[in-house]
């Protein structure tokens, strides 16, 4: 019986232990405040849009993918931070936008056929890719963007989507991108 009763409390230590080293991020304490993850979105909505990728800049092909690239200024602690090391930041899991996720509420595409394209999946994701550090208006940003799959190819795309980015406590803030794009487009940089 002493046994059984052993190996129940060990189940239930390890069980505990595994729990809280399972927590998510929006569980977590993070040094954020409310108005600072507000002013994240303004900026992260302010400043949406939609372009190809990289590959098809290059490669000039009908493509199934493209992008949502968006960014947003560095706080002082990192202008600070990049300053110190000549140029470069170290890329943690607790910067603002690591907690920021986004749902498609709605899109309407069609190529340069007349077809009219969707996404592949659901259009949700979890979290936004950093890309490179960039200097916009002599303010130095923190590029982020979102890669998108449809259900088919094409040359030119226009339309919308309509996301909604969220951030921890049920913050949000919703914007409409226009989607007006070619393969044959520049790529401003991410």
């Amino acid at each position: 019986m002493n046994k059984n009763r052993s190996s129940l409390v060990l189940l239930f230590v390890v069980s505990l232990i595994f729990m809280v080293s399972c927590q998510s991020k929006e569980d977590s304490d993070y040094q954020y405040s409310e108005e600072q993850m507000k002013q994240f979105l303004v900026e992260v909505t302010k400043n949406a849009v939609a372009t190809i990728t990289d590959i098809t800049e290059v490669e000039k092909k009908p493509t199934n993918k493209f992008e949502i690239c968006t960014r947003y200024p560095l706080s002082e602690e990192k202008l600070n931070e990049y300053k110190q090391n000549k140029g470069t930041i170290v890329n943690r899991d607790d910067d603002i936008s690591d907690f920021a996720t986004y749902t498609v509420k709605d899109f309407d595409f069609t190529n340069e056929k007349n077809e009219k394209l969707r996404f592949v999946d659901n259009g949700d994701a979890t979290y936004l890719q950093e890309y490179g550090l960039w200097e916009y208006t002599n303010t130095l940003h923190q590029n982020l963007g979102i890669e998108l799959i449809l259900n088919g190819k094409f040359e030119k795309l226009k339309g919308h989507v309509t996301i909604e980015f969220i951030m921890p406590g049920k913050i949000k803030r919703e914007v409409r991108i226009p989607v007006n794009i070619s393969i044959y487009d520049k790529i401003e940089q991410k």
